[in-house]
Protein backbone atom coordinates (compact mmCIF):
# COMPACT_ATOMS: atom_id res chain seq x y z
CA UNK A 1 0.00 0.00 0.00
CA UNK A 2 2.68 2.54 0.77
CA UNK A 3 4.79 1.71 -2.57
CA UNK A 4 0.83 2.36 -4.35
CA UNK A 5 0.78 6.08 -2.37
CA UNK A 6 4.83 6.23 -3.27
CA UNK A 7 4.29 6.17 -6.89
CA UNK A 8 1.11 8.34 -6.96
CA UNK A 9 3.54 11.01 -5.22
CA UNK A 10 5.97 10.74 -7.75
CA UNK A 11 3.68 11.12 -10.45
CA UNK A 12 1.82 14.09 -8.71
CA UNK A 13 5.31 15.86 -7.85
CA UNK A 14 6.60 14.77 -11.90
CA UNK A 15 3.16 16.46 -12.87
CA UNK A 16 3.70 19.64 -10.79
CA UNK A 17 7.22 20.03 -11.72
CA UNK A 18 6.16 19.61 -15.12
CA UNK A 19 3.34 22.28 -15.50
CA UNK A 20 5.24 24.64 -13.72
CA UNK A 21 8.26 24.47 -16.71
CA UNK A 22 5.74 24.56 -19.33
CA UNK A 23 4.09 27.89 -17.86
CA UNK A 24 7.92 29.24 -17.62
CA UNK A 25 8.66 28.40 -21.72
CA UNK A 26 5.44 29.82 -22.57
CA UNK A 27 6.16 32.96 -20.99
CA UNK A 28 9.56 33.63 -22.71
CA UNK A 29 8.42 31.81 -26.31
CA UNK A 30 5.58 34.64 -26.37
CA UNK A 31 7.13 37.28 -29.09
CA UNK A 32 6.21 41.06 -28.30
CA UNK A 33 3.34 42.65 -29.53
CA UNK A 34 4.51 44.35 -32.96
CA UNK A 35 1.92 47.13 -33.84
CA UNK A 36 1.62 46.76 -37.38
CA UNK A 37 2.30 50.80 -39.03
CA UNK A 38 0.44 52.10 -41.68
CA UNK A 39 1.52 53.84 -44.30
CA UNK A 40 -0.72 56.50 -45.93
CA UNK A 41 -0.34 57.35 -49.76
CA UNK A 42 -1.25 60.03 -51.50
CA UNK A 43 -2.87 59.42 -55.31
CA UNK A 44 -2.86 62.15 -57.71
CA UNK A 45 -5.04 62.53 -59.90
CA UNK A 46 -4.21 63.88 -63.25
CA UNK A 47 -6.12 67.41 -63.76
CA UNK A 48 -8.79 66.87 -67.26
CA UNK A 49 -8.75 70.74 -69.18
CA UNK A 50 -12.18 71.65 -70.48
CA UNK A 51 -12.04 73.54 -73.59
CA UNK A 52 -15.15 75.04 -74.83
CA UNK A 53 -15.31 75.79 -78.16
CA UNK A 54 -18.61 77.64 -79.59
CA UNK A 55 -19.59 76.44 -82.92
CA UNK A 56 -20.97 79.12 -85.64
CA UNK A 57 -24.50 79.30 -85.68
CA UNK A 58 -26.55 78.42 -88.62
CA UNK A 59 -28.90 80.70 -89.99
CA UNK A 60 -31.57 77.77 -89.12
CA UNK A 61 -31.04 76.94 -85.05
CA UNK A 62 -28.63 78.52 -82.55
CA UNK A 63 -25.86 76.38 -81.75
CA UNK A 64 -24.83 75.03 -78.26
CA UNK A 65 -20.96 75.09 -76.97
CA UNK A 66 -19.50 71.97 -77.29
CA UNK A 67 -17.30 70.93 -74.40
CA UNK A 68 -14.03 68.87 -75.42
CA UNK A 69 -11.83 67.09 -73.04
CA UNK A 70 -7.89 67.81 -73.54
CA UNK A 71 -6.12 64.27 -73.10
CA UNK A 72 -4.08 64.69 -69.78
CA UNK A 73 -0.57 62.65 -69.45
CA UNK A 74 -1.13 59.70 -67.17
CA UNK A 75 1.28 57.18 -66.06
CA UNK A 76 0.56 53.66 -67.38
CA UNK A 77 -1.19 51.31 -65.23
CA UNK A 78 -1.85 47.52 -65.28
CA UNK A 79 -4.80 46.84 -66.78
CA UNK A 80 -7.06 45.51 -64.50
CA UNK A 81 -8.40 43.12 -66.71
CA UNK A 82 -7.98 39.59 -68.23
CA UNK A 83 -5.39 37.54 -70.06
CA UNK A 84 -5.87 34.38 -71.95
CA UNK A 85 -2.93 31.98 -72.34
CA UNK A 86 -2.58 31.03 -76.14
CA UNK A 87 -0.70 27.40 -75.12
CA UNK A 88 -3.52 26.40 -72.84
CA UNK A 89 -6.86 28.46 -72.98
CA UNK A 90 -6.50 29.59 -69.29
CA UNK A 91 -7.84 32.95 -68.51
CA UNK A 92 -5.76 35.02 -65.45
CA UNK A 93 -6.33 38.02 -63.77
CA UNK A 94 -3.16 40.36 -64.33
CA UNK A 95 -2.20 41.14 -60.76
CA UNK A 96 -1.64 44.71 -59.72
CA UNK A 97 2.23 44.04 -59.00
CA UNK A 98 4.56 42.26 -61.00
CA UNK A 99 5.74 39.46 -58.54
CA UNK A 100 2.49 38.54 -58.20
CA UNK A 101 2.35 38.13 -61.80
CA UNK A 102 1.55 34.22 -63.26
CA UNK A 103 5.01 33.12 -64.62
CA UNK A 104 3.58 32.68 -68.19
CA UNK A 105 2.73 36.37 -68.65
CA UNK A 106 6.08 36.77 -67.92
CA UNK A 107 7.38 34.77 -70.18
CA UNK A 108 4.42 36.44 -72.49
CA UNK A 109 6.04 39.90 -71.89
CA UNK A 110 9.70 38.36 -73.07
CA UNK A 111 8.55 36.79 -76.06
CA UNK A 112 6.76 39.08 -77.64
CA UNK A 113 9.71 42.19 -77.06
CA UNK A 114 7.95 43.95 -74.37
CA UNK A 115 11.12 43.08 -71.52
CA UNK A 116 14.29 42.44 -72.12
CA UNK A 117 13.70 39.63 -69.25
CA UNK A 118 11.95 38.10 -66.47
CA UNK A 119 12.89 40.67 -63.38
CA UNK A 120 13.60 38.87 -60.51
CA UNK A 121 12.50 40.94 -57.02
CA UNK A 122 15.59 42.18 -56.10
CA UNK A 123 15.65 44.18 -59.58
CA UNK A 124 12.86 45.77 -59.14
CA UNK A 125 12.89 49.74 -58.81
CA UNK A 126 10.91 52.31 -60.05
CA UNK A 127 12.33 53.05 -63.42
CA UNK A 128 11.67 48.70 -63.87
CA UNK A 129 8.16 48.69 -62.54
CA UNK A 130 6.93 51.73 -65.18
CA UNK A 131 8.64 49.67 -67.49
CA UNK A 132 6.84 46.65 -66.86
CA UNK A 133 3.50 48.52 -66.26
CA UNK A 134 3.84 49.74 -69.96
CA UNK A 135 4.66 46.44 -71.42
CA UNK A 136 1.92 45.01 -69.54
CA UNK A 137 -0.57 47.38 -71.02
CA UNK A 138 0.95 46.67 -74.53
CA UNK A 139 0.14 42.95 -74.24
CA UNK A 140 -3.47 43.09 -73.00
CA UNK A 141 -4.24 45.29 -75.75
CA UNK A 142 -2.79 41.96 -78.00
CA UNK A 143 -5.76 40.20 -79.91
CA UNK A 144 -3.57 36.83 -78.90
CA UNK A 145 -4.16 37.74 -75.40
CA UNK A 146 -7.96 38.56 -75.55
Amino acid sequence: MAEVLFVLLIVYVVYVVQSAVCKKDTKQEAPPEVKPTVVAETVEKPEQKVVIEKAKPTPKKAAKPVKKVAAAKTKAKPVSGNLRNPETGDVDKIASSYRMTKRWIKEALVTEGLLPKIYKTAELNDAAKLKINKALVKLAKMDKYQ
